[in-house]
Protein backbone atom coordinates (compact mmCIF):
# COMPACT_ATOMS: atom_id res chain seq x y z
CA UNK A 1 0.00 0.00 0.00
CA UNK A 2 1.95 3.17 -0.89
CA UNK A 3 1.65 6.06 1.56
CA UNK A 4 3.92 8.66 -0.29
CA UNK A 5 6.33 9.49 -2.45
CA UNK A 6 8.51 12.03 -2.84
CA UNK A 7 11.20 13.38 -5.75
CA UNK A 8 13.95 16.50 -6.22
CA UNK A 9 15.76 17.32 -9.06
CA UNK A 10 14.22 15.46 -11.39
CA UNK A 11 13.50 16.64 -14.95
CA UNK A 12 10.79 19.80 -14.00
CA UNK A 13 10.88 18.97 -10.61
CA UNK A 14 13.93 21.49 -8.72
CA UNK A 15 12.44 21.60 -4.81
CA UNK A 16 11.25 18.76 -3.36
CA UNK A 17 7.55 17.68 -3.90
CA UNK A 18 5.46 15.27 -1.59
CA UNK A 19 2.78 13.06 -2.82
CA UNK A 20 0.93 11.90 -0.51
CA UNK A 21 -2.05 8.92 -0.30
CA UNK A 22 -3.08 9.80 3.60
CA UNK A 23 -6.36 11.11 3.93
CA UNK A 24 -7.08 14.47 5.57
CA UNK A 25 -8.69 13.76 8.70
CA UNK A 26 -10.49 17.33 8.28
CA UNK A 27 -12.25 16.37 4.71
CA UNK A 28 -15.49 14.24 4.81
CA UNK A 29 -17.13 12.22 2.23
CA UNK A 30 -16.60 8.78 0.44
CA UNK A 31 -15.63 7.30 3.59
CA UNK A 32 -16.93 3.68 3.03
CA UNK A 33 -15.93 3.43 -0.96
CA UNK A 34 -12.73 5.72 -0.99
CA UNK A 35 -10.89 5.43 2.37
CA UNK A 36 -8.95 2.28 3.53
CA UNK A 37 -8.63 2.08 7.58
CA UNK A 38 -5.28 1.21 8.52
CA UNK A 39 -4.54 1.71 12.56
CA UNK A 40 -6.79 4.64 13.21
CA UNK A 41 -6.00 6.67 10.35
CA UNK A 42 -7.52 6.18 6.34
CA UNK A 43 -5.34 5.98 3.36
CA UNK A 44 -6.73 6.90 -0.22
CA UNK A 45 -7.36 4.17 -2.68
CA UNK A 46 -7.59 6.39 -5.58
CA UNK A 47 -5.45 9.82 -6.39
CA UNK A 48 -6.36 11.52 -9.88
CA UNK A 49 -3.51 14.36 -10.93
CA UNK A 50 -4.33 17.36 -13.21
CA UNK A 51 -2.78 20.95 -14.77
CA UNK A 52 -1.55 22.55 -18.18
CA UNK A 53 0.22 20.46 -20.32
CA UNK A 54 4.10 20.70 -20.11
CA UNK A 55 3.30 21.37 -15.79
CA UNK A 56 5.18 18.12 -15.01
CA UNK A 57 2.08 15.72 -14.23
CA UNK A 58 3.97 12.79 -16.38
CA UNK A 59 7.26 14.12 -14.82
CA UNK A 60 5.81 13.05 -11.32
CA UNK A 61 4.69 9.40 -12.42
CA UNK A 62 7.70 9.58 -14.63
CA UNK A 63 9.94 9.71 -11.09
CA UNK A 64 7.98 6.91 -9.55
CA UNK A 65 9.16 4.96 -12.77
CA UNK A 66 12.91 5.95 -12.54
CA UNK A 67 13.13 4.77 -9.02
CA UNK A 68 11.82 1.23 -9.46
CA UNK A 69 13.75 0.87 -12.65
CA UNK A 70 16.84 1.97 -10.50
CA UNK A 71 16.39 -0.34 -7.86
CA UNK A 72 15.50 -3.34 -9.92
CA UNK A 73 18.69 -2.82 -12.18
CA UNK A 74 21.06 -1.77 -9.59
CA UNK A 75 22.78 -5.56 -9.57
CA UNK A 76 22.89 -5.15 -13.68
CA UNK A 77 25.79 -2.93 -13.46
CA UNK A 78 29.10 -3.61 -13.84
CA UNK A 79 31.26 -1.42 -11.35
CA UNK A 80 32.35 1.03 -13.59
CA UNK A 81 29.34 2.55 -15.25
CA UNK A 82 27.34 4.81 -15.06
CA UNK A 83 23.48 4.51 -13.27
CA UNK A 84 22.56 6.79 -16.05
CA UNK A 85 24.14 7.59 -18.83
CA UNK A 86 25.92 11.69 -18.03
CA UNK A 87 24.20 13.01 -21.54
CA UNK A 88 20.49 11.49 -19.69
CA UNK A 89 20.99 12.11 -16.37
CA UNK A 90 17.57 13.51 -15.46
CA UNK A 91 18.40 16.55 -13.32
CA UNK A 92 16.85 19.49 -13.14
CA UNK A 93 18.87 21.82 -16.22
CA UNK A 94 17.16 24.90 -15.90
CA UNK A 95 19.46 25.76 -12.64
CA UNK A 96 22.89 25.38 -13.12
CA UNK A 97 23.38 24.20 -9.75
CA UNK A 98 20.64 21.83 -9.75
CA UNK A 99 21.78 20.48 -13.37
CA UNK A 100 24.83 19.15 -11.56
CA UNK A 101 23.44 18.51 -8.01
CA UNK A 102 22.14 14.49 -7.11
CA UNK A 103 18.17 13.74 -7.91
CA UNK A 104 16.93 12.39 -4.48
CA UNK A 105 13.68 10.10 -3.83
CA UNK A 106 11.77 8.39 -1.15
CA UNK A 107 8.24 6.30 -0.84
CA UNK A 108 6.99 5.45 2.24
CA UNK A 109 4.65 1.89 2.03
CA UNK A 110 2.84 -0.76 4.15
CA UNK A 111 3.69 -3.85 2.92
CA UNK A 112 2.39 -7.37 4.92
CA UNK A 113 1.15 -5.15 7.73
CA UNK A 114 4.82 -2.87 8.18
CA UNK A 115 5.77 -0.10 7.58
CA UNK A 116 8.55 1.12 5.37
CA UNK A 117 10.40 3.93 4.08
CA UNK A 118 13.11 3.96 2.18
CA UNK A 119 15.03 6.39 -0.25
CA UNK A 120 18.20 7.51 -2.14
CA UNK A 121 20.00 10.40 -3.76
CA UNK A 122 22.39 9.18 -6.95
CA UNK A 123 23.87 11.61 -9.88
CA UNK A 124 24.85 9.96 -12.48
CA UNK A 125 27.67 7.83 -11.80
CA UNK A 126 27.00 7.48 -7.48
CA UNK A 127 24.95 7.10 -5.22
CA UNK A 128 25.45 9.79 -2.68
CA UNK A 129 22.88 8.61 0.20
CA UNK A 130 20.30 5.97 0.75
CA UNK A 131 18.52 5.19 3.80
CA UNK A 132 16.00 2.73 4.69
CA UNK A 133 13.64 2.83 7.60
CA UNK A 134 10.88 0.79 8.98
CA UNK A 135 8.42 0.37 11.62
CA UNK A 136 7.10 -3.37 12.95
CA UNK A 137 5.14 -1.71 15.31
CA UNK A 138 4.14 1.79 16.08
CA UNK A 139 7.48 3.81 16.30
CA UNK A 140 10.29 4.12 13.31
CA UNK A 141 13.75 2.59 13.43
CA UNK A 142 16.28 3.30 11.18
CA UNK A 143 17.58 0.08 9.75
CA UNK A 144 20.69 2.02 7.73
CA UNK A 145 21.55 4.94 6.23
CA UNK A 146 24.96 5.16 3.98
CA UNK A 147 26.30 8.66 2.51
CA UNK A 148 29.64 9.83 0.38
CA UNK A 149 31.21 12.55 2.65
CA UNK A 150 34.57 13.79 1.78
CA UNK A 151 35.40 11.28 -0.46
CA UNK A 152 34.54 7.89 1.30
CA UNK A 153 31.39 6.18 2.46
CA UNK A 154 30.26 6.38 6.26
CA UNK A 155 27.33 3.83 7.24
CA UNK A 156 25.21 4.02 10.02
CA UNK A 157 23.96 1.04 11.29
CA UNK A 158 22.42 0.26 14.28
CA UNK A 159 23.74 -3.16 16.17
CA UNK A 160 22.10 -6.63 14.65
CA UNK A 161 19.47 -4.46 12.77
CA UNK A 162 20.09 -6.46 9.57
CA UNK A 163 23.10 -8.74 8.66
CA UNK A 164 25.74 -10.43 10.28
CA UNK A 165 27.56 -9.91 6.67
CA UNK A 166 29.04 -6.72 6.84
CA UNK A 167 28.90 -5.51 2.95
CA UNK A 168 30.23 -2.58 3.73
CA UNK A 169 34.14 -3.07 4.75
CA UNK A 170 37.11 -3.26 2.68
CA UNK A 171 34.57 -1.23 -0.49
CA UNK A 172 32.87 -3.97 -1.17
CA UNK A 173 30.51 -2.40 -2.55
CA UNK A 174 30.30 -0.22 -5.92
CA UNK A 175 29.80 3.57 -5.51
CA UNK A 176 27.11 2.84 -8.10
CA UNK A 177 25.28 -0.04 -6.84
CA UNK A 178 22.16 0.31 -3.94
CA UNK A 179 23.04 -1.24 -0.82
CA UNK A 180 19.01 -2.46 -0.72
CA UNK A 181 19.79 -4.55 -3.67
CA UNK A 182 22.97 -6.12 -2.08
CA UNK A 183 21.24 -7.47 0.92
CA UNK A 184 18.06 -8.26 -0.91
CA UNK A 185 19.97 -10.47 -2.82
CA UNK A 186 22.23 -11.48 -0.23
CA UNK A 187 20.34 -11.61 3.18
CA UNK A 188 16.95 -12.26 4.61
CA UNK A 189 16.79 -9.12 5.97
CA UNK A 190 14.07 -6.09 5.79
CA UNK A 191 15.88 -5.03 2.45
CA UNK A 192 14.18 -7.79 0.80
CA UNK A 193 10.71 -6.88 1.60
CA UNK A 194 11.24 -3.83 0.28
CA UNK A 195 12.76 -5.07 -3.10
CA UNK A 196 9.42 -7.37 -3.28
CA UNK A 197 7.38 -4.61 -2.63
CA UNK A 198 8.73 -2.26 -5.30
CA UNK A 199 9.06 -5.14 -7.91
CA UNK A 200 5.59 -6.92 -7.68
CA UNK A 201 3.16 -4.54 -6.26
CA UNK A 202 4.49 -1.50 -7.06
CA UNK A 203 3.63 -0.77 -10.91
CA UNK A 204 3.99 2.60 -12.87
CA UNK A 205 2.77 2.73 -16.29
CA UNK A 206 4.51 6.15 -17.70
CA UNK A 207 3.88 5.87 -21.42
CA UNK A 208 0.46 6.73 -22.98
CA UNK A 209 0.85 4.16 -25.35
CA UNK A 210 -0.58 1.15 -24.99
CA UNK A 211 1.85 -0.99 -26.79
CA UNK A 212 3.90 -0.22 -23.70
CA UNK A 213 1.78 -2.73 -21.23
CA UNK A 214 -0.60 -4.86 -24.09
CA UNK A 215 1.91 -7.82 -23.74
CA UNK A 216 1.18 -8.42 -20.47
CA UNK A 217 -2.47 -8.78 -21.07
CA UNK A 218 -1.81 -10.74 -24.26
CA UNK A 219 0.29 -13.39 -22.02
CA UNK A 220 -2.76 -13.16 -19.58
CA UNK A 221 -4.99 -14.47 -22.24
CA UNK A 222 -3.44 -17.80 -22.47
CA UNK A 223 -3.48 -18.13 -19.25
CA UNK A 224 -7.25 -19.81 -17.96
CA UNK A 225 -7.48 -18.24 -14.63
CA UNK A 226 -7.19 -14.30 -16.13
CA UNK A 227 -8.63 -15.26 -19.37
CA UNK A 228 -12.59 -15.03 -18.35
CA UNK A 229 -11.93 -12.06 -16.24
CA UNK A 230 -10.57 -9.99 -19.05
CA UNK A 231 -13.57 -10.75 -21.51
CA UNK A 232 -15.82 -9.88 -18.29
CA UNK A 233 -14.20 -6.89 -18.24
CA UNK A 234 -14.77 -5.68 -22.28
CA UNK A 235 -18.39 -7.37 -21.56
CA UNK A 236 -18.97 -4.56 -19.28
CA UNK A 237 -17.16 -2.05 -21.20
CA UNK A 238 -19.69 -3.10 -23.90
CA UNK A 239 -17.37 -2.89 -26.59
CA UNK A 240 -19.26 -5.60 -28.38
CA UNK A 241 -16.31 -8.33 -28.30
CA UNK A 242 -18.23 -11.63 -27.66
CA UNK A 243 -14.72 -13.41 -27.47
CA UNK A 244 -10.92 -13.67 -28.25
CA UNK A 245 -9.05 -15.97 -29.73
CA UNK A 246 -5.25 -16.62 -30.07
CA UNK A 247 -4.71 -17.41 -33.85
CA UNK A 248 -1.05 -18.77 -34.70
CA UNK A 249 0.32 -16.87 -37.29
CA UNK A 250 0.79 -17.99 -41.16
CA UNK A 251 2.18 -16.30 -44.11
CA UNK A 252 -1.36 -15.96 -45.32
CA UNK A 253 -2.28 -13.15 -42.27
CA UNK A 254 1.21 -11.03 -43.20
CA UNK A 255 1.59 -8.60 -46.09
CA UNK A 256 3.70 -9.54 -49.39
CA UNK A 257 5.77 -6.65 -49.01
CA UNK A 258 7.12 -7.95 -45.54
CA UNK A 259 10.58 -8.17 -45.59
CA UNK A 260 11.74 -11.76 -45.21
CA UNK A 261 13.66 -12.16 -41.98
CA UNK A 262 10.53 -10.30 -40.51
CA UNK A 263 8.07 -12.88 -41.91
CA UNK A 264 10.51 -15.54 -40.36
CA UNK A 265 10.55 -14.29 -37.04
CA UNK A 266 6.52 -13.88 -37.19
CA UNK A 267 5.33 -17.03 -38.14
CA UNK A 268 7.77 -18.69 -35.88
CA UNK A 269 7.01 -21.62 -33.80
CA UNK A 270 4.97 -20.32 -30.62
CA UNK A 271 3.73 -17.06 -32.36
CA UNK A 272 0.34 -16.26 -32.18
CA UNK A 273 -1.66 -12.82 -33.14
CA UNK A 274 -4.88 -11.80 -31.48
CA UNK A 275 -8.46 -12.06 -33.05
CA UNK A 276 -11.67 -11.18 -31.83
CA UNK A 277 -14.96 -12.15 -32.15
CA UNK A 278 -18.35 -10.37 -32.92
CA UNK A 279 -21.68 -11.48 -33.65
CA UNK A 280 -23.36 -11.23 -37.13
CA UNK A 281 -26.84 -9.63 -37.03
CA UNK A 282 -29.83 -9.75 -39.03
CA UNK A 283 -31.99 -6.56 -40.20
CA UNK A 284 -33.84 -6.70 -37.27
CA UNK A 285 -30.95 -6.70 -35.16
CA UNK A 286 -30.99 -9.95 -33.83
CA UNK A 287 -28.15 -12.02 -33.02
CA UNK A 288 -27.85 -14.96 -36.04
CA UNK A 289 -25.74 -17.41 -34.06
CA UNK A 290 -22.96 -16.73 -36.41
CA UNK A 291 -19.75 -14.52 -35.57
CA UNK A 292 -17.36 -13.31 -37.38
CA UNK A 293 -13.39 -12.07 -36.65
CA UNK A 294 -11.50 -9.16 -36.53
CA UNK A 295 -7.61 -8.85 -35.72
CA UNK A 296 -6.93 -6.30 -33.70
CA UNK A 297 -6.13 -3.48 -36.11
CA UNK A 298 -9.40 -3.56 -37.35
CA UNK A 299 -10.71 -2.31 -33.62
CA UNK A 300 -11.20 0.68 -32.43
CA UNK A 301 -8.15 2.82 -30.72
CA UNK A 302 -10.26 2.60 -27.63
CA UNK A 303 -11.21 -0.85 -27.82
CA UNK A 304 -7.44 -1.87 -28.22
CA UNK A 305 -6.50 0.66 -25.10
CA UNK A 306 -8.99 -1.02 -23.00
CA UNK A 307 -8.37 -4.26 -23.72
CA UNK A 308 -4.42 -3.74 -23.00
CA UNK A 309 -5.46 -1.79 -19.67
CA UNK A 310 -7.28 -5.03 -19.04
CA UNK A 311 -4.77 -6.76 -17.47
CA UNK A 312 -3.10 -4.58 -15.61
CA UNK A 313 -6.06 -3.22 -13.80
CA UNK A 314 -7.29 -6.87 -13.41
CA UNK A 315 -3.45 -8.12 -12.06
CA UNK A 316 -4.01 -4.87 -9.79
CA UNK A 317 -7.58 -5.46 -7.93
CA UNK A 318 -6.54 -9.18 -7.10
CA UNK A 319 -3.77 -8.92 -5.81
CA UNK A 320 -4.38 -5.77 -3.75
CA UNK A 321 -1.24 -3.78 -6.06
CA UNK A 322 -0.99 -0.35 -6.91
CA UNK A 323 -1.07 0.78 -10.19
CA UNK A 324 0.34 4.59 -11.13
CA UNK A 325 -0.61 5.94 -15.13
CA UNK A 326 -0.02 8.08 -16.71
CA UNK A 327 -2.77 9.74 -19.31
CA UNK A 328 -5.46 6.98 -18.52
CA UNK A 329 -7.88 9.06 -20.08
CA UNK A 330 -6.17 8.95 -23.71
CA UNK A 331 -8.44 7.25 -26.10
CA UNK A 332 -10.67 6.53 -23.57
CA UNK A 333 -14.82 7.78 -23.44
CA UNK A 334 -15.54 9.16 -19.88
CA UNK A 335 -17.87 6.88 -18.94
CA UNK A 336 -14.79 4.54 -19.33
CA UNK A 337 -13.31 7.00 -17.16
CA UNK A 338 -16.19 6.55 -14.29
CA UNK A 339 -16.37 2.69 -15.33
CA UNK A 340 -12.52 1.91 -14.15
CA UNK A 341 -13.07 3.87 -11.37
CA UNK A 342 -16.04 2.57 -9.98
CA UNK A 343 -14.10 -0.95 -9.79
CA UNK A 344 -11.48 0.64 -7.56
CA UNK A 345 -13.99 2.38 -4.91
CA UNK A 346 -16.20 -0.61 -5.04
CA UNK A 347 -15.63 -3.27 -2.12
CA UNK A 348 -16.68 -6.23 -4.31
CA UNK A 349 -14.45 -5.90 -7.08
CA UNK A 350 -11.91 -4.27 -4.74
CA UNK A 351 -11.61 -6.43 -1.95
CA UNK A 352 -8.04 -6.37 -1.46
CA UNK A 353 -7.64 -2.39 -1.45
CA UNK A 354 -5.77 -2.25 -4.64
CA UNK A 355 -4.96 1.55 -4.98
CA UNK A 356 -5.18 3.52 -8.42
CA UNK A 357 -3.06 6.93 -9.55
CA UNK A 358 -3.73 8.64 -12.70
CA UNK A 359 -3.22 11.84 -14.58
CA UNK A 360 -5.59 13.15 -16.92
CA UNK A 361 -7.17 16.16 -18.10
CA UNK A 362 -10.89 14.75 -18.20
CA UNK A 363 -12.12 17.50 -15.96
CA UNK A 364 -15.89 15.53 -15.64
CA UNK A 365 -14.38 13.69 -12.93
CA UNK A 366 -13.05 16.34 -11.06
CA UNK A 367 -16.11 16.57 -8.42
CA UNK A 368 -17.24 15.52 -5.50
CA UNK A 369 -18.94 13.05 -6.62
CA UNK A 370 -16.39 10.83 -7.24
CA UNK A 371 -13.54 12.46 -5.16
CA UNK A 372 -12.71 13.69 -1.86
CA UNK A 373 -10.75 17.33 -1.96
CA UNK A 374 -7.63 15.18 -0.33
CA UNK A 375 -7.47 12.64 -3.75
CA UNK A 376 -7.16 15.50 -6.20
CA UNK A 377 -3.95 16.84 -7.43
CA UNK A 378 -2.14 19.49 -9.43
CA UNK A 379 0.74 20.47 -11.36
CA UNK A 380 1.96 23.99 -12.14
CA UNK A 381 5.07 25.40 -13.31
CA UNK A 382 6.57 28.34 -11.28
CA UNK A 383 8.72 31.24 -12.31
CA UNK A 384 11.80 28.81 -12.55
CA UNK A 385 9.86 26.77 -15.51
CA UNK A 386 9.61 24.16 -11.97
CA UNK A 387 6.99 21.43 -11.20
CA UNK A 388 4.80 22.20 -8.40
CA UNK A 389 2.68 19.68 -6.96
CA UNK A 390 -0.43 20.40 -4.27
CA UNK A 391 -4.01 19.15 -3.35
CA UNK A 392 -7.77 20.84 -3.33
CA UNK A 393 -7.37 19.82 0.22
CA UNK A 394 -4.96 22.89 0.51
CA UNK A 395 -7.89 24.99 -0.33
CA UNK A 396 -10.92 26.49 1.68
CA UNK A 397 -13.44 25.71 -0.34
CA UNK A 398 -17.39 25.98 0.18
CA UNK A 399 -19.27 22.39 0.92
CA UNK A 400 -21.38 23.44 -2.63
CA UNK A 401 -18.00 24.16 -4.88
CA UNK A 402 -17.76 23.14 -8.13
CA UNK A 403 -14.47 21.93 -8.46
CA UNK A 404 -14.54 21.75 -12.47
CA UNK A 405 -16.24 24.81 -13.36
CA UNK A 406 -13.65 26.63 -10.62
CA UNK A 407 -10.51 25.06 -12.14
CA UNK A 408 -11.53 26.55 -15.51
CA UNK A 409 -11.86 30.14 -13.84
CA UNK A 410 -8.36 29.40 -12.69
CA UNK A 411 -9.01 29.22 -8.97
CA UNK A 412 -6.58 26.72 -8.31
CA UNK A 413 -4.00 27.74 -11.05
CA UNK A 414 -2.90 24.42 -12.74
CA UNK A 415 -4.33 25.86 -16.15
CA UNK A 416 -2.70 26.60 -19.24
CA UNK A 417 -2.55 30.69 -20.04
CA UNK A 418 -3.65 31.14 -23.55
CA UNK A 419 -2.19 34.02 -25.60
CA UNK A 420 -3.08 36.35 -28.08
CA UNK A 421 -4.60 34.54 -30.85
CA UNK A 422 -4.14 37.30 -33.05
CA UNK A 423 -0.23 36.47 -32.59
CA UNK A 424 -1.06 33.89 -35.50
CA UNK A 425 -4.29 35.22 -37.28
CA UNK A 426 -2.82 36.70 -40.27
CA UNK A 427 -0.91 33.55 -41.25
CA UNK A 428 -4.02 31.21 -40.42
CA UNK A 429 -6.06 33.87 -42.72
CA UNK A 430 -3.81 33.64 -45.27
CA UNK A 431 -2.01 30.78 -45.52
CA UNK A 432 1.55 32.10 -44.55
CA UNK A 433 4.17 29.55 -43.34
Amino acid sequence: MLLEFSVKNFLSIKDEVIFSLYASDEIRGHEKQNLIPVSGRHILKTAVIYGANASGKSNLIKAMGFMRGVMANSLKLNPEEPIVPKQNYPSFQLHAESAKAPLEMEVSFLYQDIYYRYGFALDAHRIHREWLYSAPEESESLLYERRFEEGSYLYDIPENSLTETDFTKDSILPANTLLLAVLAKFTDSPARQVMKWMGDSFNVISSPDEEAYEGFTYSKLDDEDYRPDILRFLEVADVGIEGILLKSVTAADLPNEMPEELRKELISPGAKQIVCQHNIFDDKGLKTGRTTHWGLSEESAGTRKLLALSGPLIETLREGEILVIDELDAKLHPMMMRFILSLFHSQKHNPHDAQLVFATHDTQLLSPRFFRRDQIWFTEKNHYEATELYSLADFDLKDDADFSRDYFQGRYSAVPFIGDLGLFKKGVEHGEK
